[in-house]
């Protein structure tokens, strides 16, 4: 029987390539990887000269903006936020930052060395201690559109003595109350008639005892002071009433520079260097200690704290760089860090939901005038996010008071004056929010060119273009 294999050399069927047909291919193959690469090479120099130009020009926009400053506000805004939007660096976005921060900061006239600052929950009165000029009353009121700027204008209408120390105001700015750091002498005032304040003696200043601190609760009806010593006095200001002392506590080691409570006075939180301590107010005559944290055991390398504060719906709470869930303030939950620690004994502004909150950084290796204040969103207590930066112009920064809604922001500073900030409502970051809400205003042809030494960017497209032409109101 015969049987038949295929032998390796079998006639081709046909089917298969020669390989002169492969070599083809292969070598084609090879000229089209080549052409594509020589294609790269030359690209790469000319996108990157493109990058390059976009960067330029970006840069060239920011500084025009930059110069508008003072002179055009709402051309030193647009050129901004063109220059951040065809190119996003530190450079172009630092520069439209410190635009919008400039342009919403307003001065107290004639305020110097400011000793501390107060606000009341509607940001329209102001109470600041001058070592100068002592006890001063404001009011602050937006300057309108026609001004050309958003920015607050404010007026002092009375002075409550000469003397200068921790102060505090009533939420509705209707009380007063103004302490002598030195003597330890405290004060109320009824600002129910502004041209007539009148005065009643809480405390009198024995000159043993110096005070820190002052806080009201928000009826202002009952006073917290704290001292040098690590004690706190509590006071009842009832209307009608003789100022009476409550209570006395001592459960601190060192004094106590931060009074921070509820809106419903029910508690209370205090803060000195070792430590920082809840208390319960249910009955202000007979406070209870709930919960205490100490500074070297949280925070060793830091082991001083004095500085703090607890929100006005009592959830959340700022000690030191820490921030904490306070729902339950017998046993405070420790949620997150500031990537900045707050300089010491200086004040921390917080928002009535605990979502934003205002420090005061010691920038190291930097000039004392460099000390700004760092606005923080809380929103996430885990990961705190730095939202922006406020300088002032002249001295460092260091007490700072907020309106409820967080929207009116008062910084002191220890030898330049006292300061306002008008804030969007902050969201995401100052440059977003404050772009959120710029008004559609579109120029007049040919305002580009009188603005600017660069040619108008296609980031702005053939329509009238306005302050934020990245989005917000006037980029719909």
């Amino acid at each position: 029987m015969e049987t038949f294999s295929e032998h390796p050399s079998s006639p081709s069927t046909g089917n298969e390539p020669s390989p002169w047909e492969g070599r083809g291919r292969s070598l084609w193959l090879r000229v089209v990887i080549g052409l594509v690469c020589v294609a790269l090479v030359a690209a790469v120099p000319i996108y990157m000269h493109q990058q390059d130009l976009l960067v330029s020009q970006a840069r060239a926009i920011a500084l025009d903006g930059a110069k508008q400053r003072d002179h055009d506000w709402y051309a030193a805004k647009l050129l901004g936020y063109v220059a951040v939007g065809i190119h996003s660096d530190d450079y172009t976005t630092s520069a439209l930052a410190d635009t919008l921060a400039i342009e919403r900061r307003g001065l107290f006239p004639g305020s110097a060395t400011i000793v501390d600052v107060a606000l009341a929950a509607d940001g329209r009165t102001a109470l600041i201690s001058n070592a100068q000029e002592g006890y001063g009353i404001w009011h602050l009121q937006g300057k309108g559109p026609e001004s050309g700027r958003e920015n607050l204008q404010a007026t002092r209408t009375g002075t409550l003595g000469a003397g200068s120390g921790p102060i505090a105001l009533s939420s509705d700015g209707r009380r007063a109350v103004t302490g002598e750091d030195v003597s330890g002498g405290i004060d109320v005032w009824d600002l129910g008639d502004p041209d007539r304040p009148s005065r009643t003696p809480v405390r009198k200043g024995d000159y043993r005892e110096q005070l820190l601190e002052l806080s009201l609760t928000a009826d202002g009806t009952t006073l917290f002071a704290g001292f040098e010593d690590g004690s706190i006095e509590i006071w009842n200001l009832g209307a009608g009433r003789k100022p009476r002392q409550l209570a006395r506590r001592h459960e601190h080691a060192s004094g106590v520079r931060i009074l921070s409570g509820t809106s419903d006075g029910k508690t209370l939180l205090t803060v000195s260097d070792d430590s920082a301590i809840f208390w319960s107010m249910t009955d202000p005559s007979r406070p209870t200690k709930i919960a205490e944290l100490k500074s070297a055991t949280l925070e060793p390398e830091v082991r001083q704290w004095s500085s703090g504060a607890l929100s006005a719906d009592g959830k959340r709470a700022i000690i030191g760089r820490g921030v904490w869930d306070t729902t339950n303030p017998q046993s405070p939950t420790h949620l997150g860090d500031l990537s900045i620690i707050p300089e010491r004994a200086t004040p921390v502004a917080i928002s009535y939901d605990g979502s934003i909150a205002f420090t005061v950084h010691d920038e190291p290796g930097g000039p004392a005038t460099s000390d700004p204040v760092i606005v923080w969103g809380l929103k996430d207590g885990y990961r705190p996010v730095s939202l922006a930066t406020l300088r002032t112009p002249e001295s460092e920064s260091w007490q700072v008071a907020m309106s409820k809604d967080g929207r009116t922001l008062a910084v002191g500073t220890r030898t330049g004056g006292a300061y306002s900030w008008l804030l969007p409502n902050l969201r995401k970051g100052f440059m977003e929010d404050a772009c959120r809400e710029s008004p559609p205003l579109p120029p007049v042809p040919g305002f580009w060119e009188s603005v600017s030494t660069e040619s108008p960017p296609d980031v702005l497209g053939k329509r009238p273009f306005a302050i934020c032409p990245l989005g917000g109101r006037s980029g719909k």
